[in-house]
């Protein structure tokens, strides 16, 4: 199958690794054919499921290069209500932009489609560049319940909490998928368990807080979610409070103001060493945390590293380590 993938423009590296992991859990390769860095052209050997991404804008089915999209099959749009909405890639020279949908738009209703500017059943985007253009039909356009989730609109929050977008990302990181066992071992407000469990996981959390477990049981609740089980207790006492191991860990390490950037250093260090012994051999522990240099054990690997922009005086690392 091919797709052109529009990705957000936030981050691309994290972006571009977000789509890849979720193409590979779902057992699909993924080979780039184009790359015109936000905008990809990608082959899979599967159909692929984009709807759980947080950073990719918009996918769609390849059609065709623009300039031979004649040839192509028009009977699935016949009587079929369309649109046709042109994307300009940076890259574009001067364009005239509503020339070339009309143009396409009425090729499509001469083979027999209907336009529809407003409620279309099916939507053709043209993705075009400097040098190139492509035709595809449009197969998933990114939500606007991200900006709905925001921890300010939780009913149990916090001043610092994770954007719902970047905690939706390091979950993707993971791997992980429906059904999927992820633990937060410092649950804080909830803000990636209710990211994991909008995804079908199975979530455990834990919080040393016992507000912070409360919070996290009301702000599931809020969002329907039930697959839970979130405990008060340490970090390190995981095995002796859920008796299994886990398909991912997925979590946002302690920060604060009070407390002495050694003693955080020094959480996280610790956690790392101990989560090997909690997570199933061969997958994912996915933190975020304020420090770019962790020491990371021997019996974990670093895959990747990223660093996210979370405002003018504060970013944070995104390890990506597989047991």
């Amino acid at each position: 199958m091919r797709y052109i993938i529009l990705l957000s423009g936030e981050n691309i590296p994290l972006a571009r690794a977000e789509l890849k992991s979720i193409i590979e859990a779902q057992g699909s390769s993924i080979e780039i054919v184009q790359d015109f860095t936000r905008l990809l052209m990608i082959d899979t050997d599967k159909k692929i499921d984009l709807s759980g991404c947080a950073m990719v804008t918009e996918a769609s089915r390849f059609l065709s290069d623009i300039d031979y999209i004649e040839s192509i099959d028009f009977a699935p749009y016949r009587n079929i209500p369309i649109n046709v909405r042109v994307i300009r890639h940076e890259s574009a020279k001067d364009i005239d932009v509503m020339k070339i949908e009309r143009r396409i738009g009425h090729l499509f209703y001469t083979k027999g489609a209907k336009i529809d500017l407003d409620c279309p059943e099916k939507r053709i985007r043209l993705y075009i560049g400097d040098g190139w253009s492509y035709a595809g039909e449009l197969m998933f356009l990114s939500s606007k319940e991200f900006a709905k989730r925001k921890a300010s609109l939780r009913p149990f929050h916090m001043p610092v909490s994770l954007d719902p977008k970047v905690a939706r990302t390091i979950i993707n990181l993971a791997g992980a998928k429906a059904g999927d066992s992820i633990l937060d071992p410092f649950a804080g407000t909830g803000g990636i368990l209710i990211e994991a469990g909008l995804l079908k996981c199975r979530i455990f959390g834990i919080d040393i807080d016992k507000k912070m477990v409360d919070g996290t049981i009301t702000n599931l609740k809020h969002y329907n979610i039930s697959n839970s089980m979130i405990k008060e207790g340490d970090a390190f006492d995981v095995r002796q409070m859920f008796g299994e191991s886990f398909d991912a860990i997925v979590t946002d390490f302690p920060y604060g103001r009070n407390t002495k950037d050694a003693d955080v250093r020094n959480i996280a260090e610790r956690f790392l060493e101990y989560a090997p012994s909690i997570i199933k051999k061969g997958k994912y522990i996915v933190a975020a945390s304020n420090f770019s240099d962790l020491k990371i054990p021997d019996n974990l690997k670093l895959k990747n590293l990223f660093e996210i922009y979370i405002h003018k005086s504060m970013s944070k690392w995104i390890y990506v380590l597989k047991a």
